[in-house]
């Protein structure tokens, strides 16, 4: 893969993280205990099981390793 390419990879991933940090409350008041799927500072999917939205993403012919996964939740966890 081109170093270009990665670098493109690393500022978009770091772009939407910085979307996801952003946009919490929102997205716990529309997703709140799922697992949500995004990619491009835009939810592409979500399930309440984790197993379930990979069948999702798969049905849909979604790369896993090219999008974020994360748990939101009004409850804060801790581990």
């Amino acid at each position: 893969m081109p170093q270009d390419s990665i670098i493109q990879m690393l500022v978009s991933g770091q772009n939407d993280l910085e979307w996801f940090k952003q946009n919490l409350d929102y997205l716990k008041s529309k997703y709140n205990n799922k697992f949500i799927a995004f990619q491009d500072k835009e939810v592409i999917e979500s399930d309440a099981n984790l197993d379930e939205l990979m069948k999702k993403l798969e049905k849909k012919g979604i790369n896993i390793s090219r999008v974020f996964i994360e748990f939101v939740s009004k409850i804060k966890t801790i581990l």
